[in-house]
């Protein structure tokens, strides 16, 4: 089976389509990481010289402007917000390049909570019956039991 890799986003047909968001500093520093720095690095510039990648603020947005047709692809856009606009019946679809780059997400709780017992109440409800709460959001769950659209992404 073919699998879609970075470099090729190098192909000239993206001139104008690719769209990044601004602040994605995990991302590029993962990226180049997983390319190795001098290679990674190489590769960004170039499909940001050959094809004039559009930054714009917000993951959000990125999916939004996406789905409405205005941007054909966003390269940073966050699975959870496609999945919910996909179920919504937005003509949107994600796929993830090569290893997938995923953003973690915490639960921590304040030294000075008002109401220490409820935070930690709440939190054990995150870490069990909240995660299906999250799933049927379209949000990732932590539990690596749940099924979630990522466990079709490429490792």
């Amino acid at each position: 089976m073919y699998r879609k890799k970075w470099e090729d986003l190098l192909d000239p047909k993206w001139k104008n389509k690719l769209v990044v968001e601004l602040e994605d500093y995990d991302w590029y520093a993962m990226l180049v990481k997983l390319k190795g720095e001098e290679n990674g690095i190489k590769l960004l510039e170039n499909i940001a010289n050959t094809n004039e990648v559009s930054n714009r603020k917000g993951h959000s947005l990125l999916a939004n402007l996406t789905a409405s047709g205005e941007v054909p692809m966003a390269l940073t856009v966050y699975s959870y917000k496609a999945e919910q606009l996909k179920k919504e019946g937005t003509p949107l679809d994600w796929f993830a390049l090569e290893t997938a780059i995923a953003r973690p997400n915490g639960h921590a709780v304040s030294k000075n909570a008002p109401h220490p017992h409820a935070a930690v109440l709440f939190l054990d409800f995150m870490v069990s019956d909240g995660q299906q709460i999250m799933s049927d959001l379209n949000f990732v769950p932590a539990s690596t039991r749940m099924e979630t659209p990522l466990k079709k992404c490429p490792d």
